[in-house]
């Protein structure tokens, strides 16, 4: 979980960032509280809530900067908006801001779910509400709400990581920084920093000890290799870098490395490969981390990089990823498909398929100009449509992405059988819904029950009565923290606002 304290101003313009992302479609109000009497009004503009909030802070004459605006994150799809909505209320309660007014807004467009927090910094009494050290508490809010003791975490990490054999310091703390600790060395000891606090320490002649006792698992180093040779012919083992995503679809700076093959090792075999390179270079050499044997290797000694930078075009079989085993007849009749590995896997949530989809719909000249956009194909049989992502290799019938609506409105465009009945798919993204009405008094909830029996079923919804117009469209929303443009560009301490 990340939580981020934004910029403070004068102005709100946090209400108006967020009321127009839900008119976008790409946000939903979850809560609005402690507003008075617009809590009994069945709309309310983002003017009211703005002059509200403004009348409230002016009990106090000598804060200029009175807006609060927050953001908490958890990675990809971990929490849906109901659970990121409980802990926003909670963390609120702990840093003060429990009885002030506020809402609560997800964003769900991005490719991690996230709430938006706007409200005061003026308490009920005039005063300033205390935001000494406001950054560490945050976060020291948000690991009590869920119940996490980060010394204690550590603990168990640096257990973990005695029980694996590993030849040099650097691969002990290679293990340390992918547990996402912060490393620093002091006399004779290995210091350990999360959310900006120290958690733990291990001692450099403890690691020494490790290291001079190491020798190579001779038999595992062959069944490595064999790993490495098979399941290079099948999955692309180049390793690409990965980048930073920012707003309108720009790469920032490169993070890492990745290949499908890696991919595949850590999610079948629990076999991290770890490659190291510069600026998004080609890496100059790599780690695997063995979980499942507790034994760290260099890259080298057991495949040379340069083959897996070989691509083995000669014995390449496509592998294609289903959810439902009953779309594999599908896909073959359509596509008379050979040399082919079919697999059953989890539907990748961070894809955002439905909102794609209907930006296809909405936001270009022609459908093929969208599909091209998001390197997506449709394909149809005599009765379905189905989706292929040619970046993911996923294959998966329409309908279980889009409501019965949405879905008729590629249909009609293909001429295949319309989905008749008000129903809903089983939606698959734990998301915000991109087309619902948006809720004033969220405390009065209509909800509408999970769908039966789907595991990967979207969270309940609220229908109530919608905001009046908005104005802002944001296309594409990949980086709030480009809200305030050039003014948090030249923020210097933006990046202390983050704790991790």
């Amino acid at each position: 979980m990340t939580v981020k304290i934004l910029s403070s101003t004068s102005t709100f313009k946090g209400v108006s960032y967020n009321t127009n992302k839900m008119q976008s479609g790409k946000g939903e109000l979850m809560k609005f509280k402690n507003f008075g009497y617009l809590q009994s009004a069945q709309k309310v503009s983002p003017a009211e809530m703005k002059t509200f909030l403004k009348v409230h802070s002016n009990r106090n004459t000598r804060v200029q900067n009175k807006q609060f605006h927050a953001m908490i994150s958890c990675k990809e799809r971990e929490y849906n908006k109901k659970e990121l909505t409980k802990m926003a209320e909670k963390w609120l309660g702990k840093m003060g801001y429990g009885n002030n007014p506020y809402l609560i807004v997800f964003h769900g467009d991005t490719k991690n779910n996230h709430v938006h927090i706007v409200s005061s910094r003026i308490g009920n009494d005039g005063k300033k509400i205390n935001d000494s050290m406001e950054r560490i508490r945050a976060q020291k809010c948000m690991l009590e709400i869920m119940e996490r003791n980060p010394g204690q975490e550590c603990r168990k990490i640096l257990d973990q990581l005695k029980s694996f054999s590993f030849s040099t310091l650097n691969q002990a703390k290679l293990y340390l920084e992918t547990r996402g600790y912060n490393l620093q060395e002091k006399e004779d000891q290995l210091l350990l920093y999360k959310y900006g606090l120290l958690q733990g320490e291990l001692s450099l002649k403890e690691i020494k000890h490790k290291t001079n006792a190491y020798t190579i698992d001779k038999a595992r180093k062959k069944q490595l290799y064999v790993l490495f040779e098979k399941y290079r012919k099948v999955y692309c083992s180049t390793p690409v870098p990965i980048f930073e995503p920012l707003k309108g679809n720009r790469l920032g700076k490169p993070k890492g490395y990745r290949s499908e093959m890696a991919d595949f090792l850590k999610e079948k075999f629990g076999i991290d490969l770890v490659f190291h390179g510069r600026d998004g270079k080609s890496p100059y050499g790599y780690t695997i981390i063995d979980h499942s044997r507790k034994i760290i290797f260099k890259g080298g000694e057991i495949y040379p990089l340069k083959n897996l930078n070989q691509e083995e075009t000669r014995d390449k079989v496509k592998v294609i990823n289903f959810l439902f085993p009953s779309d594999i007849s599908a896909y073959k009749s359509i596509t008379s498909a050979s040399d082919t590995l079919f697999r059953i896997k989890r539907f990748p949530e961070n894809r955002a398929y439905r909102l794609k989809l209907l930006s296809i719909l909405e936001d270009y000249p022609n459908l093929q100009t969208g599909l091209e956009e998001y390197k997506l194909h449709l394909l149809v049989n005599e009765k379905h449509l189905f989706l292929l992502d040619t970046q993911e290799r996923f294959f998966i019938r329409l309908e279980a992405i889009l409501q019965n609506k949405e879905y008729n409105r590629f249909a009609r465009l293909w001429e295949v059988p319309l989905r008749n009945g008000t129903g809903q798919a089983a939606n698959l993204e734990s998301g915000s819904d991109s087309r619902l009405q948006l809720p004033i008094q969220v405390d009065s909830e209509n909800v509408l029950p999970h769908a039966s029996g789907n595991e990967y079923a979207e969270p309940d919804r609220e229908t109530v009565s919608p905001l009046p117009t908005f104005n802002l469209d944001i296309h594409q929303d990949v980086d709030d923290e480009a809200m305030h443009s050039r003014r948090r560009n030249k923020d210097k301490d933006n990046k202390k606002r983050s704790i991790r």
